[in-house]
């Protein structure tokens, strides 16, 4: 279980947004920050206070999910706590690639699809605080022409701490030509 990816249901998001099912801090933290990129494992070693009841709480609650995929344990380092700054971004989504084309800077990802990346790739790009503030504003979104808009933003936060290279590269990936 603790090896597994998990990621947010519709039902999970919603709770963001109406805080009635979990209370407790730590899960509400937990269920805020997780998605698909990292393991339960690493997941619960980066949310202080958070324990695999935890993780089972909101997957009992239909919070998240299962991924089908199995991440293999990260081997301890001392920098291992470090954002990925740099880092090129993982492959566009499938659809990202067969949808792109001159869009004059509209994201042409679906709402999943854009929620997903931008949720994926804000600690990654922006370091731990600044995604976090990120996760938290998708989470605001309440629809696909809203989020549309926060990618567009997304894409210059990246700009202004990463630099050109790398916006264009988030911009590619979001089907934004």
């Amino acid at each position: 279980m603790l090896d597994q990816s998990y990621q947010k249901t519709d039902a999970g998001r919603a709770e963001m947004k109406v805080r009635q099912l979990v209370n407790a801090r730590a899960t509400r933290n937990l269920l805020l920050v997780i998605d698909a990129s990292k393991s339960a494992r690493q997941w619960l070693g980066l949310v202080q206070g958070s324990t695999e009841a935890d993780v089972q709480q909101l997957l009992d609650l239909g919070l998240i999910r299962a991924t089908g995929v199995v991440q293999a344990p990260a081997p301890a380092a001392d920098g291992a706590f470090a954002p990925a700054f740099g880092a090129a971004p993982a492959p566009a989504a499938p659809a990202a690639a067969a949808t792109a084309g001159p869009t004059g800077g509209q994201p042409q990802l679906d709402y999943e699809q854009l929620y997903a990346y931008l949720t994926r790739h804000a600690k990654q790009y922006l370091g731990l605080m600044k995604g976090y503030k990120v996760v938290l504003e998708v989470e605001r979104c309440s629809g696909l022409p809203e989020l549309q808009d926060y990618a567009r933003r997304f894409v210059e936060m990246v700009r202004e701490a990463q630099g050109d290279d790398l916006a264009e590269q988030v911009k590619r990936a979001m089907g934004m030509h």
